[in-house]
């Protein structure tokens, strides 16, 4: 079939959530004998309405396309992930980022983009290399969170988290062996960026050279150290600035 080189993104959500944001799908394909739904009846509105043309298709072809993930019978042929600038998320109002060092997994990527989604965050910086980038993979994982939260490529981590700063963000850096937990801290108020680091190896040496403070997640558990994009979704939220006035912490409480 013309267009298989394309990135396939599988899944109702994510391709719903692709054409709500205008991302650049050019081609989606249903299922024969699906049953109508809400969703499915959405993505046929929405392809029509943007003029990207839709083909009802056998699901063998679904199947041989998506390959082993999901698709619950609908896949977009779509172009390529358009990353953001950074200039361009630092100049909004109060912004607040996430800044991943080193993070390998998609799925942990994916996870973080929805968390950053529901913690109202600004966007996501990533490094051009050594880090997992926005791949068919994590934009099905994010469940249309790839879509709508922006995501800013760099070359070069740590001078993108100096640029943050002279922009004037406080910049906290997730560290399981810090003194200070990211609750209490008075800069975990936007503007402002969180750094997480790998999965295995934390943040690097010059990464927390960068940082105004480096901040722990508070645990009264057994283990160690949570999971990355479970760390790094609890530091967002924490970062919130609605949800710190409501339990009296920082400057909208009383702490």
């Amino acid at each position: 079939m013309k267009g298989e080189s394309l990135p396939v993104l599988a899944g109702r959500r994510p391709v719903l959530e692709l054409l709500r944001a205008g991302q650049g799908a050019e081609r989606i394909l249903i299922a024969k004998g699906h049953a109508p739904s809400n969703i499915i009846n959405e993505i046929r509105r929405r392809a029509d309405r943007a003029g990207v043309t839709l083909q009802i298709v056998p699901s063998s072809e679904i199947d041989r396309l998506a390959g082993d993930v999901n698709h619950q019978g609908v896949i977009a042929l779509t172009a390529r992930y358009r990353y953001t600038p950074l200039e361009t998320l630092l100049a909004g109002d109060s912004p607040a980022l996430l800044f991943l060092d080193g993070v390998t997994d998609p799925h942990n990527l994916g996870s973080l983009l929805r968390s950053a989604d529901g913690a109202g965050f600004s966007g996501v910086v990533i490094p051009a290399r050594r880090t997992v980038q926005v791949t068919a993979a994590v934009r099905r994982v994010s469940a249309g969170a790839a879509e709508v939260v922006p995501v800013a490529r760099v070359h070069n981590l740590t001078q993108a988290l100096e640029t943050a700063r002279t922009a004037g963000l406080w910049i906290l850096g997730l560290d399981a062996d810090a003194e200070d937990d990211i609750w209490s801290s008075d800069l975990a108020e936007p503007p402002v960026g969180i750094v997480v680091g790998s999965e295995d190896r934390g943040m690097g040496v010059k990464t927390k050279e960068r940082c105004d403070a480096l901040v722990r997640i508070p645990q009264r558990g057994r283990l160690a150290s949570l999971n990355v994009a479970v760390a790094g979704a609890i530091a967002m939220y924490c970062c919130m600035p609605g949800l710190r006035a409501r339990a009296g912490v920082g400057p909208g409480g009383s702490a």
